[in-house]
């Protein structure tokens, strides 16, 4: 089993929601950092996995903070 970890692809603005991973994700592999603190938690957290390469938030992060993903590529 290989995972990555990456930044988010997304303007990081205060207004963007949608964000993608560079390669497909496995589903309900995904796992979020938020300015270096991993817990972000799917759906409690404010974010849902699309599918594919996208990855939705419900908040949208502000401008300056900096988000990873570690994920199972396909």
């Amino acid at each position: 089993m290989s995972v990555v970890i990456e930044s988010l692809v997304g303007p990081i603005n205060g207004s963007n929601l949608l964000f993608t991973t560079l390669r497909d994700y496995k589903p309900a592999s995904v796992q979020l950092f938020h300015n270096g603190l991993m817990g972000l938690e799917p759906l409690v957290d404010g974010w849902i996995e699309l599918g594919g390469k996208q990855i939705r938030f419900k908040e949208a992060p502000r401008a300056g903070d900096v988000l990873q993903a570690l994920y199972q590529p396909i």
